[in-house]
């Protein structure tokens, strides 16, 4: 029996010609997830992990400069605590060690260009974030936690994804997490999440709604700011 696609033929094209023109380095997907199992335990259970992984591999497929390494968390539970991963399944981004850029669930409908605008941005080693914008992420030197809790039917949460892993990226005392809600009720519950796109700053402020980049970072650096009394001024 043939395995039905998830990323259909038409959009397999469309990515095929954005990854031959866009990108420049390689990057390497990880995926943690855990291995389908005929006995079902309690606790362990992973409504989408078979789906993300074949989601990922139909991905990695479309270019030659986008790797897929997976880890199964039961069997080599060593290597999810060292990215931090707690839940399964998690998408992490960047280089090995503690992850700053995690997708947790799968990343259907909207959610996927999440993933590509990812791949893109760091193959090509360029921020999408604007100057005024990386200066001020500058002082951000304190660790900083942001989670965007997103829907795939939502056109509305892929930018503000984008901008939580663009943080990320930009400053490395920031960890940005992407959490599909259906997946993680429990989360959803913890932050009494009530619609999408919604994002928790340091588990305490909540940012609703779509915002701009400037107002966006507005709230993180009111979160996650701590200037050093004898530190020097950014530049201009």
């Amino acid at each position: 029996m043939t395995q039905q696609t998830l990323i259909q033929a038409q959009q397999k094209s469309q990515l095929k010609r954005t990854f031959r023109k866009d990108l420049k380095a390689e990057v390497q997907l990880r995926l943690f997830t855990q291995r389908p199992s005929p006995i079902s335990v309690p606790g362990r259970e992973c409504r989408y992990c078979v789906q993300t992984q074949q989601l990922l591999e139909e991905l990695v497929a479309l270019s030659p400069k986008v790797t897929l390494e997976t880890t199964d968390v039961y069997a080599q539970p060593e290597m999810a605590l060292e990215e931090g991963i707690t839940r399964v399944p998690a998408i992490a981004f960047g280089k090995k060690g503690k992850a700053k850029l995690r997708f947790f669930g799968i990343p259907m409908g909207y959610q996927l260009a999440v993933v590509v605008e990812n791949i893109k941005t760091i193959s090509r080693g360029v921020s999408p974030l604007s100057m005024d914008t990386r200066k001020k992420l500058r002082i951000i030197n304190q660790p900083g936690h942001i989670q965007v809790f997103v829907t795939p039917t939502s056109a509305e949460c892929p930018p503000i994804a984008r901008l939580a892993h663009a943080l990320a990226l930009e400053n490395q005392n920031i960890t940005a997490d992407v959490v599909e809600i259906e997946e993680f009720p429990a989360l959803t519950q913890k932050y009494s999440v009530r619609s999408v796109p919604c994002t928790v700053v340091n588990e305490l402020t909540q940012i609703p709604g779509l915002v701009t980049e400037s107002e966006f970072v507005e709230k993180i650096m009111q979160c996650g700011v701590r200037q050093e009394s004898n530190s020097a001024p950014v530049q201009s």
